[in-house]
Parts: C-alpha cells; sequence; structure tokens
C-alpha cells in the first residue's frame, strides 16, 4: 500500500508541475501575443544608399515610435518571397512589407493561410483583404527632375538608366522624360535598362556610354547598381556632368555633382499605416501617397547652385502637379 501511495503522490506533483509550467508558458505567449511585430523584406542590401535602405529606416521608425518587435530579410531569389512572407506569418508577425512591386504575387499566394497577418507591398494593384500596395507617386519626383534637367542641361542631352523594365523603375524613367519634353521637347533624352539591381560596373558602364552621346545630366533608377552611375559622373564633374540622386540623400556624399534628390520617406509612410492597424482604423485597399503627404520629396542640393529658371520653372509645375492640372502619363501600372 506505501508503494502505491508514494506512486500516486508522484503522479499528483507531477499533474501539479504540468499546470504551473502550462500555466506559466501560457502568459508567456499572450505577453509575446500583445507587442506588436512588423517585419520587412528588401531586394537589395539596407546599405544601398537608396531604395532597400529607405524601407530599413522606415522600419525603424516603427520600432521606435510604436515599440514594435521588428525583423528584415534580403531577398535572394523569387521563392524567398513566398517563404519570407510564410515564415514571419507562421512566427505571428502582425505586418509584413514586401518592399518590391514584384512581390504582390507572393503576397496573393500566401496571404489566404495567413488572415490575422497584413501583407503590404511597395508597389502593385493586388488587394485582398489582409493585402494591401502602398502606391508612391513618385514620378511626381521624377517628372520635376525632367523640369529642372530641361533647363540646366549643356548639351541638350540628358540620359535616364533603369535597372530592370518594371512599372515601379519604368514609371520614374518615363515621368522624368515627360518632365524634359514638357519642358523643352528639343531636348533628346536617352534611355537604358541594365538588368541588374547591384551590378555597379553595369550601371557606370551605361553612364560612360551615354556620356560619349553628350548626355550631361542623369537620372538613374537602380537600387544598388546606381551607385556604378554616380561614380562615373563624379570622375566627369570638370565636364559638367551632373545626376539627380535617388530615393536618398546622394547630395551628401556628393555635393559636387547632385542637383537635388529624390526621396521616399518611408518613414512617414510606414508609420501611418502601421498607426491605423494599432487603432483598428486600417481598411484593405490601394494607399496612394505622394508630394502632399510629404512622403515623396523632391530636396534641392543647397551646395550647388542652381540657375533661378530652373528654380522657377520647378516651382509652377510643382503647383500644377498638386492641383492636378499636369497628367503624368506612365502608362499601365
Amino acid at each position: 500500500m506505501k508503494k502505491v501511495h508514494r506512486k500516486w503522490s508522484a503522479l499528483i506533483w507531477l499533474m501539479i508541475l504540468a499546470l504551473v509550467v502550462g500555466g506559466t508558458a501560457g502568459c508567456g505567449r499572450a505577453k509575446d501575443s500583445g507587442k506588436l511585430k512588423v517585419a520587412l523584406l528588401v531586394p537589395g542590401s539596407i546599405t544601398d544608399g537608396g531604395w532597400s535602405e529607405s524601407a530599413y529606416k522606415g522600419l525603424k521608425k516603427v520600432e521606435s515610435d510604436f515599440g514594435a518587435e521588428i525583423s528584415y530579410m534580403q531577398i535572394k531569389s523569387p521563392s524567398d518571397v513566398v517563404e519570407g512572407f510564410r515564415d514571419y506569418a507562421q512566427k505571428g508577425y502582425k505586418i509584413v512589407f514586401g518592399h518590391s512591386y514584384d512581390y504582390q504575387d507572393a503576397a496573393k499566394r500566401v496571404a489566404p493561410d495567413f488572415k490575422k497577418t497584413i501583407f503590404i507591398t511597395s508597389g502593385g494593384t493586388t488587394v485582398m483583404d489582409n493585402v494591401s500596395p502602398i502606391y508612391t507617386e513618385f514620378e511626381q519626383a521624377t517628372y520635376l527632375m525632367g523640369v529642372v534637367a530641361a533647363k540646366m542641361t549643356k548639351t541638350g542631352v540628358v540620359g535616364t538608366i533603369g535597372s530592370q523594365e518594371m512599372p515601379a523603375i519604368s514609371k520614374t524613367l518615363i515621368s522624368f522624360t515627360q518632365g524634359v519634353k514638357d519642358t523643352n521637347p528639343n531636348v533628346k533624352v536617352l534611355s537604358a535598362y541594365i538588368g541588374t539591381q547591384d551590378d555597379v560596373g553595369k550601371a557606370k558602364e551605361a553612364a560612360l556610354a551615354m556620356m560619349n552621346s553628350k548626355a550631361d545630366i542623369f537620372w538613374v533608377s537602380a537600387n544598388a547598381a546606381g551607385q556604378g552611375a554616380l561614380q562615373a559622373v563624379r570622375e566627369n564633374a570638370k565636364k559638367g556632368v551632373k545626376i539627380f540622386g535617388a530615393y536618398s540623400r546622394w547630395s551628401q556624399s556628393a555635393p559636387d555633382v547632385v542637383i537635388a534628390d529624390g526621396v521616399i520617406d518611408f518613414s512617414n509612410a510606414f508609420s501611418v499605416l502601421v498607426k491605423q492597424v494599432k487603432e483598428g482604423t486600417w481598411k484593405p485597399g490601394v494607399i496612394r501617397v505622394g508630394t502632399k503627404d510629404n512622403v515623396v520629396q523632391f530636396l534641392w542640393n543647397d551646395k550647388m547652385t542652381i540657375p533661378q529658371e530652373a528654380k522657377d520653372a520647378y516651382d509652377k509645375a510643382l503647383q500644377d502637379i498638386q492641383a492636378g492640372k499636369i497628367k503624368i502619363n506612365i502608362g499601365a501600372y
């Protein structure tokens, strides 16, 4: 009987221990779920000086403003996008930003399996119950660059370079060209796609080839590869060649050749959306942001002397854009 008694005593203690441990674990899970978790998928390095870095800064602002737990992943191949979205959703992340137009198909594929996670793509048209795109009207900034370039070119030839021919990239080259032509139809615009987001050498070669054809002002949308074009411009600064900063403040590192910076402040865009999610006011739909929201910004390089004619043309074009008087024809998106 004593052996049976001891056996039952041991079983009782094991049950009590299980209840205590289970209760503690339950408290831990509740605590974790109470903290907002926000993740980011980026196509390039977070130190690329442009597109991916600007998104990472937005993520860090979400961390500081909302006390969120954050994480990011650099995408190496298309399959990484689906796995990245799925992995973060399985880990209980409430919001996952996919920082590319190309990520919308992956979001569409993963979203139905994770209804409690909201997937936000930077660009795109896909809208579902838990999927929305942020549409940044960056074509407003690049149109303004074209206006200024048309006023400042000395050779009558300017150049545009894109990484890949996708809507989010193409719209900036198209709008830059429209800004040039609306201002001075006699200015020639050279255009090229280099087929890569990170090959600095190819961007440099493209810029040098355009310089050989007399291009003296450039817009480049090629993520990390764009640094190659900037390098080519800096090497030819004495010839009067200039460039616009792409998605971050290139003028801070190259004030001698950067006319102005086109910046997307994802700190504002991400924070507005996260606030809506926290307050329960977020609804699926295309989230459009532009110069009026201070998300899309055209920032002059205050260390460069800009002709008054160029500034006046810029001021008028900006007013007309915000008043709806200028239609920027970027084509299908």
